[in-house]
């Protein structure tokens, strides 16, 4: 029906990929801004449509009868329900779709892949019963299969002892894990209570789960950075072992080879990092080496490297924040001396005029429409506190998503370019935008070898902003802080001499902030 409204190209080989799609939806959201047509509505519905299906399809592949079964029941629950999608209900009127659910309803068998991976653990168990492993899957449903399916076969008797290790409740019917409930499943892990977590997302990176001898994939997952902090987990100390289960003639393979692709892609820009800090001129390089004599005797072992002589380690100001990307990570891979500040505006700091505000193509387009994340505004602060602020913005193109007309984004964009003078940057990914603030770090800090300054310097500061800027220089006190503090006491001597009662009276600042503020103003010098 797609291709008789015009939507989608007949092909001679194959059929249409899920990422045309995801493409598709965008440049039917983007015509939908500008037009109501009854096609165009009729069009995302089926879309919606196939992309359900091709998800079924998916899910018998490489998850199994249990994840289908599940999937379909949750299905069958949208159509019936008044909100549900109208794509769901017509699935469910289609006699091929309603016979694909009965056969898999009925069915006893299960995915080869989950026979495959109870034998792993019986023989890794069997050879090493002390062993540690964490299972990863992509779905809730396929964690809920494997612990039951290792249940079935009495696995505690051969000494395996697994537990399911999921994300909080997403929504009201999804029974997650509550914090206290994960951390007490990490350390009954630690503990030796259990011996094998099966985990979804959830254990990829920043919980403090203890390194294992062994990672296995249920499935291949496309994206590199999240094969390799599933990867990460093993290998940390000792040799580790990493297994992927991989269904023939399924998307499995695709997503295996682009991953390693992706890895491989990745680590070559990691690379060309670091060399970026070790770069210097010809002529400097044979300067370099001239200063470095070999000393006599039993000095040689303290003998100066070549580049003891180079650059100094570049520096950045990061928001808390931004430690959740990988963007951090790679800056610190490469080198950099990471210094976490809770930031007022901003993300990184790379010099006291350079700020540089990172957004994600999904966050840029979301400020566009939420009026609590004004982007201008955003932009006019960053300009106020910083003489050369940027804008990086990461991801796939802007254009035609979050139902935002393009003329929108484009007004936007020149507003930011014109008006505020403030450059945007575009990147691909985490990595390409770790490469530009490195690249932004370099030009600032190198040929100064000042010390970075995470409060904005800009030049003929008036006198209300200099106040604000020894204010805001305060430990866990930004700018907005700052104003607080100086509208309620009017000058920086009644700051300085205020108690921390009276401190505490001003908005955003708490007990432990007015203690320490205190601390820094009262006690002695000892430099």
């Amino acid at each position: 029906e797609l291709q008789k409204l015009g939507f989608i190209r007949k092909k001679k080989h194959g059929d249409v990929s899920k990422t045309e799609l995801l493409e598709l939806r965008k440049i039917l959201a983007a015509q939908l801004a500008t037009q109501k047509h009854a096609d165009l509505y009729k069009a995302l519905s089926l879309q919606a449509e196939v992309l359900k299906i091709k998800h079924a399809i998916d899910l018998i592949e490489t998850q199994g009868i249990f994840a289908l079964r599940r999937y379909f029941e949750r299905l069958k629950n949208e159509a019936l329900s008044p909100e549900g999608s109208k794509a769901a209900k017509r699935l469910l009127k289609d006699t091929k779709f309603v016979e694909a659910m009965s056969t898999v309803a009925s069915y006893e068998g299960e995915h080869p892949k989950l026979k495959a991976l109870i034998e792993i653990l019986q023989e890794e168990f069997r050879i090493n019963p002390d062993l540690r492993i964490i299972v990863f899957t992509n779905y809730r449903d396929t964690a809920e299969m494997i612990i039951s399916a290792l249940r079935d076969v009495n696995s505690d008797k051969e000494g395996i002892r697994a537990v399911k290790f999921i994300g909080q409740a997403s929504k009201a019917e999804d029974k997650g894990l509550k914090q206290k409930e994960q951390v007490e499943i990490i350390n009954k892990f630690k503990e030796g209570v259990y011996n094998v977590l099966v985990a979804t997302s959830v254990a990829e990176e920043g919980l403090d789960i203890p390194a294992t001898d062994l990672v296995l994939f249920y499935e291949p997952i496309p994206s590199a950075i999240r094969s390799i902090q599933r990867k990460g987990r093993t290998a940390r100390k000792k040799v580790g072992k990493v297994i992927v289960l991989i269904a023939k003639g399924t998307k499995d393979e695709a997503y295996y080879w682009l991953s390693r692709s992706k890895e491989r892609e990745m680590r070559r820009r990691i690379s060309e990092m670091r060399m970026m800090e070790l770069e210097s001129d010809g002529e400097e390089k044979e300067a370099m080496k001239e200063l470095a004599v070999e000393p006599q005797g039993k000095e040689k072992e303290e003998q100066r490297r070549i580049t003891d002589f180079g650059e100094e380690n570049l520096t950045v100001f990061v928001d808390p924040r931004e430690t959740r990307s990988g963007v951090a990570r790679f800056l610190e891979k490469a080198g950099m001396d990471l210094k976490l500040k809770n930031l007022e505006i901003g993300d990184y700091v790379v010099s006291d005029r350079v700020c540089i505000e990172r957004k994600r193509t999904i966050d840029f387009l979301d400020s566009l429409i939420n009026k609590r994340r004004n982007l201008l505004e955003q932009i006019h602060r960053l300009k106020e506190e910083y003489e050369k602020p940027v804008l990086i913005i990461e991801g796939e193109s802007i254009y035609g998503q979050r139902n935002v007309h393009p003329n929108v984004v484009r007004a936007v964009m020149a507003s930011i370019a014109v008006d505020f003078s403030v450059p945007i940057l575009q990147t691909r990914d985490e990595a390409e935008t770790a490469s530009l603030i490195y690249a932004i770090a370099k030009k600032e800090q190198v040929p100064t070898k000042t010390e970075v300054n995470p409060h904005g310097k800009k030049p003929s500061a008036s006198l209300k902003e200099q106040q604000e800027y020894l204010i805001s220089a305060l430990p866990t006190i930004g700018i907005v802080t700052a104003r607080n503090l100086l509208r309620r006491f009017k000058t920086i001597e009644r700051i300085i001499t205020a108690s921390k009662e009276e401190l505490m009276e001003v908005e955003h600042v708490g007990e432990k902030t007015a203690e320490h503020i205190k601390v820094v103003l009262s006690k002695e010098y000892e430099g």
